[in-house]
């Protein structure tokens, strides 16, 4: 009774920790977002483990379980119960041994899943996967144009291979790891089940652990943070120029589409990333006070004068104000609670509407007026602040005491609750409260002041658990860890009411005085607009900590987001900087352009000691464009008269045309492979070796111009990157020049090249992004160019010099540096949401989508589709269009020029608009939308028409083919009839024929009558009891029968002869043998038939006849029939003897076993005799009584 208990108990301990086991596979599955589910782990094992009951009793209690969450999921509690009772019945048949009927059983359970969640999404959810993967997948094939049920199919059926083969398989891996561990530790573990349980609970532990690290981490890489990740956002201002007419935005909001709209004292603003448009149509949205996205993707309005209107889909479908309820039409803030009631606080009362049967007022608070701020949790709180800075609480619909931990606060002003349940309180002045709410009631955790804040209004958490605080005079960041941050928002620092953070992940935030607000994420770090000036930069460096910038006019220095003024900048104010750069022995050395060349260097005390050279100590001349540091230390300096080598602090040579150079203009410099190279303006390159020889590279050695702005050297081949002035060169390691004329690009300036084979080309286009062996395989290539599109605003600088640390480039620019890393993956394009639910035909909206055919009337005229691509960020996307079926090519444009496209005087047919968003340099697709539309034809024209065309000629065909192919099976099943029949007769005849032929052999020797018949019975036992096949037994018997057909050919005499046979009488006798298989040898009814005949007098010693053959050379038919042969011969009568006793012939049988028999036969022989199977006595009786 006690064991009886003790597995009771553990089969509720494994439930429930199956159940657990499933619940947290799919909560696992949902964050990491992967193809499966992963809730059908435990599910198997309890059905492996304990049976079918079980196992459908988990599945189905996980599946509710999960449902009372997530909706889409109670249904398929009978699919989950189901596939337990399914794993449960196939796991006693052992299905999980072998890893082939294990995965068997993941396609099947895959398939059946799908059959069974097809069947329910299609018929309640209109054919929609719970699962990302599988809707994409389902979109994919929709946009391929399959048809719906098959693109259902294969998402659901994609979900569910991936998730039933894994969970089989983890399954099979549990088991395989038990078995071993059972095997290896008996002592320790008695059964399969206790070792699983065990390896689930490490496992657990292990996740555990996994996520404690995990969340350590995070939190670390908070703190780090701090506000830099958002330098690089470049930032746009809207107001009344940008399209904002008001100049001004009291409130932002997102709709699930990803649709901005903007509510300003002008009215409704929707905002796609090209243009605002304002809902003037609407006249009860005319001032807009507040705006509210509820869960269902409703906009709600609040207006200042006529209550608040509901929108979907850019529909207004309902207003709620004083004819409906509303003690007051002038809406201040909205919000809902967790039980669906939304809250309405307009400047007369708190009002609490609901949906439910209709838009209707159910409650208000006449004591609630001017409400601010507003929000809610999920368990049925709402808090609000009223303009007199006073809290007021509500708890499921009803008005409570405010808290005394909040209520003795007077000066608040916004509240907010936050996703772990934490209430935000900010007040008039610069002061934030967090109160934790775990205990139900608020309890006041922290307080944050932020120096120089102003009156908080609005908080905003992010995605990734950032909390953004609004105010009037700017906006910060708030971490984990209880740092505040200011947010640099330049100008924009007044009455920053709202934000948000849209699906491409752009920071917006309204401003009831300056508009709106865009910072958008970009690779590309304006760092002069981060400290507000602009200038044309010449180079660029980093040394002692400072970024150093040559401009035009002067010296700029940055630390940070800060400018830098110290002595060496005053000093070279309003000098032209050409080039800056920083020596192995941190030395700054700067060229100018009338000015010669400074030496900086850092005295013990930190101060700038400057060296100038000019011409006066040895200078050719006072301009100069570059400078480079020579492996040996030396300084070389190009220049307008040309190249001056400095060592230390002297000047120790001069490189002019004196020493060979055909033009004194140098433009560049390299030092490269133990030579240095000059570029020149118009001569080419002079090459300057160890030795002082000078070579010149020009135009007739491959050059495309002998202008030379710039040499690099490459590190995939070793070679050198030459940019001229009307295209690329390439020089290789042996010297040989080839102009790289493929390239799509001929103003180029510079090349930065990367260890790993990618390279930038700078140019006056932009980046054009490449691989080093690509260009200079020197094949035509569309490279990806980076521009405006893809978030760099500014143009390169002709003639610069840019500092580069790792792989973050600073850019010279005209408008000041920019910042950029290379290895950034935001070079990317982003994503981009397209929307398109209606088109016009012949003026009118008509409904569309991506699904569903759109059916035109054969007398429409013209349709003009408009789709809207949101986008806010600052890359530009090419677009293509095509309507397939009217257009001949693709048609392609940028994003900013793209408008609506019509159609007009269609032809009856069908038509797919397909139009894409690509990534804008070789066609790739980013983004897809494709509609088809179906034009009415003429009658015979429809679909239907033609499905009714071959289903007629369908069953004509059937019953053409019905009619030639019954008459032939007919014909055929006749002949075949015949053929069995005769095929019947033919084996009756042939064995009646052997049986006919040894009955000859019997009667012949009639000392041996019905010899065969009996040796072949006896064979036929023996043959059994080897487990020969039927088939080999009725061979068997019938190379029995005739195994003594060559007695025909031996005398009568001898055959007969009562006495002993002489020595020649028993050679000729036993020339039967040969006699026989010759008789046979061309008898092909019967399988190797000769070998009874030929090999039957063979002994197992060897010492039998005809060949001598021994032990298993002599055939197993041989073997057999030679005993049975022996065993008659002795209890049968013969002519010169009678039968001998059967202990006697046991003996006998016991004695020649080895010798004459093979004692394997023996041993059945002998058992066959005990067990009565062979009897003698009875069967030589049967036969003789068939004799006579």
């Amino acid at each position: 009774m006690q064991m009886k208990n003790k597995k009771e108990y553990m089969i509720i301990f494994a439930a429930v920790a199956a159940l657990l086991i499933d619940i947290l596979g799919r909560k696992f599955a949902v964050k990491l977002v992967l193809p499966m589910w992963f809730d059908s782990i435990g599910t198997f094992l309890i059905a492996y483990l304990y049976g079918p009951v079980c196992g459908a009793f988990v599945g189905f209690t996980n599946n509710i379980i999960y449902g009372i969450f997530v909706d889409q999921e109670l249904i398929y509690c009978i699919v989950g119960s189901l596939l337990g009772i399914i794993v449960g019945y196939y796991s006693k048949k052992k299905v999980f041994d072998k890893q082939f009927t294990t995965m068997t059983l993941g396609m099947a359970l895959a398939v059946f899943s799908t059959f069974m969640a097809v069947m329910i999404n299609a018929v309640l959810y209109s054919g929609k996967i719970n699962n990302v993967w599988g809707n994409q997948v389902m979109l994919l094939c929709v946009d391929k144009g399959l048809p719906k049920f098959i693109s259902y199919i294969a998402g659901q059926f994609c979900v569910e291979f991936m998730d039933k083969i894994l969970t089989v398989e983890i399954i099979y891996l549990l088991l395989k790891i038990a078995h071993y561990v059972r095997k290896n530790f008996k002592k320790r573990f008695k059964t399969i089940t206790e070792i699983i349980i065990l390896a689930v609970v490490a496992a657990g532990a292990c996740c555990g652990k996994t996520d404690t690290s995990m969340a350590a981490e995070t939190k670390l890489e908070n703190n780090s943070e701090g506000y830099l990740e958002y330098n690089s956002y470049i930032q746009t201002q809207y107001s009344k120029e940008e399209g904002l007419l008001s100049g001004e935005a009291n409130d932002i909001a997102q709709t699930k589409d990803g649709k901005l709209w903007i509510g300003t004292y002008a009215g409704l603003f929707k905002y796609d990333g090209a243009k605002f448009v304002c809902f003037q149509d609407v006249s009860s949205v005319k001032s807009v006070n507040c705006l509210y996205v509820d869960e269902e993707g409703r906009l709600w309005v609040g207006t200042n004068d006529n209550g608040v209107t509901i929108f979907i889909n850019e529909d207004a479908v309902n207003v709620v104000d004083d004819q409906n309820g509303l003690l007051s039409n002038s809406v201040k803030k909205i919000v809902c609670d967790s039980h669906g009631n939304y809250y309405i606080g307009t400047s007369e009362a708190l009002s609490v509407v609901s949906l439910s049967g209709g838009v209707k007022v159910t409650k208000t608070f006449k004591n609630i007026k001017n409400v601010v701020s507003m929000t809610a949790d999920d368990k049925g709180n709402v808090v609000g602040v009223t303009e007199r800075g006073e809290v007021f609480w509500v708890r499921d619909g009803k008005i409570i005491n405010t808290p005394k931990g909040i209520s003795r606060f007077k000066d608040c002003n916004e509240v907010c609750f936050l996703k772990d349940g934490q209430l935000y309180m900010g007040t008039t002045g610069n002061l934030i409260y967090i109160f934790d709410m775990k205990s139900g009631q608020p309890w006041l955790k922290d307080k944050i002041r932020i120096k120089g804040f102003e009156s908080v209004n609005c908080f905003y958490q992010t995605e990734n658990d950032k909390i953004f605080v609004c105010s009037d005079t700017g906006v910060a960041v708030l971490d984990k860890s209880g740092g505040c941050h200011r947010l640099n928002t330049n100008n924009f620092n007044s009455s920053i009411d709202s934000m948000l953070v849209d699906y491409q992940g752009n920071l917006w935030f309204s401003s009831s005085r300056l508009g709106l607000l865009e910072m958008c994420d970009s690779s590309f770090e304006e760092i002069f607009q981060n400290i507000g000036i602009t200038a044309v930069v010449n180079s660029t460096e980093k040394w002692n900590g400072l970024l150093f910038c040559g401009t035009d006019d002067g010296l700029v220095a940055v630390r940070g987001r800060k400018k830098v003024n110290n002595s060496l900048t005053r000093q070279l104010q309003n000098v032209r900087i050409r080039c800056l750069k920083a020596d192995s022995k941190n030395a700054l050395w700067i060229a100018t352009t009338e000015m010669g060349v400074y030496k900086v260097t850092v005295n013990e005390k930190g101060r700038y000691n400057v060296k100038k050279f000019t011409d006066k100590q040895g200078m050719p001349g006072m301009r100069f464009r570059n400078i480079i540091e020579c492996s040996d230390g030396r300084v070389m300096i190009a220049g307008d008269y040309g190249v001056a080598v400095i060592s230390g602090e002297k000047i120790v040579n001069v490189l002019d045309s004196k020493n060979g150079m055909l033009n004194e203009r140098s433009l560049c410099l390299l030092e490269y492979k133990d030579a240095c190279y000059v570029g020149s303006d118009g001569g080419g390159i002079t090459k300057i070796d160890k030795d002082g020889s000078v070579t010149r590279i020009t135009k007739k050695d491959g050059l495309s111009s002998d202008v030379v702005l710039r040499m690099v050297s490459e590190p995939v081949y070793g070679g050198m990157f030459i940019v001229t002035s009307n295209g690329l060169g390439y020089m290789s390691k042996d010297g040989k020049i080839k102009s790289l004329d493929k390239f799509p690009y001929s103003n180029n300036y510079d090349i930065v090249c990367n260890k790993n084979g990618s390279c930038w080309v700078l140019g006056s286009a932009g980046i054009y992004e490449a691989k080093i062996k690509e260009l200079i395989k020197n094949v035509r290539k569309d490279y990806l160019l980076i521009n405006s599109k893809h978030g760099f605003r500014s143009s390169l600088v002709a003639n610069s010099w840019l500092c580069r640390e790792k792989d973050v480039l600073y850019l010279c620019c005209d408008t000041g540096v920019v910042k950029v890393n290379m290895s950034d993956d935001n070079m990317a394009d982003d994503s981009y949401r397209m929307i398109m639910n209606y088109v016009e035909v012949d003026g009118e909206k008509v409904a569309i989508d991506r699904v569903d055919t759109l059916k035109l009337s054969a007398d429409s005229n013209q349709i003009t589709f408009a789709p809207e691509i949101l986008n806010y960020s600052v890359k530009d996307p090419y677009i293509s269009v095509i309507l397939k079926g009217h257009d001949t090519k693709e048609r392609t444009c940028l994003l900013s020029k793209f408008n609506k496209v019509t159609y007009t005087n269609l032809k009856n047919g069908r038509y797919v608009f397909k139009i894409s968003i690509l990534d804008g340099y070789d066609g790739n697709v980013i983004e897809s939308g494709r509609y088809i539309i179906d034009k009415e034809n003429e009658m015979y024209q429809h679909w239907w028409f033609r499905l009714y065309i071959c289903v007629v000629a369908g069953l004509v065909l059937m019953w053409i083919t019905w009619f030639i192919t019954r008459n032939w099976m007919q014909r055929t099943m006749l002949k075949q009839k015949l053929e069995l029949e005769y095929t019947k007769k033919q084996i009756t005849m042939s064995n009646e024929t052997i049986l006919s032929i040894a009955r000859t052999v019997d009667a012949k020797d009639t000392n041996t009558s019905e010899h065969s018949y009996r040796v072949s019975e006896y064979s036929v036992a023996i043959a059994k009891r080897l487990g020969f096949s039927d088939e080999k037994c009725e061979n068997l018997r019938k190379m029995a029968l005739l195994h003594d057909i060559g007695k025909i050919g031996i005398p009568d005499a001898i055959l007969n002869k009562p006495a002993k046979l002489t020595d020649e009488e028993y050679a000729i006798m036993k020339t039967h043998v040969t006699l026989g298989a010759e008789i046979l040898k061309d008898f092909t009814l019967i399988d190797n038939v000769d070998v009874g005949a030929l090999y039957h007098h063979e002994k197992y010693d060897g010492t039998g006849y005809c060949h001598g053959l021994k032990g298993t050379e002599i055939p197993i038919e041989a073997r057999i029939i030679g005993i049975a042969d022996a065993f008659d011969a002795m209890t049968a009568n013969r002519v010169y003897r009678k039968q001998l006793d059967i202990d006697y012939v046991i003996n006998e049988l016991r004695r020649c076993s080895g010798t004459q028999f093979d004692p394997k036969l023996v041993k059945i022989m002998l058992s066959l005799i005990d067990e009565g199977i062979i009897d003698a006595e009875s069967l030589y009786a049967k036969s003789k009584g068939e004799s006579n």
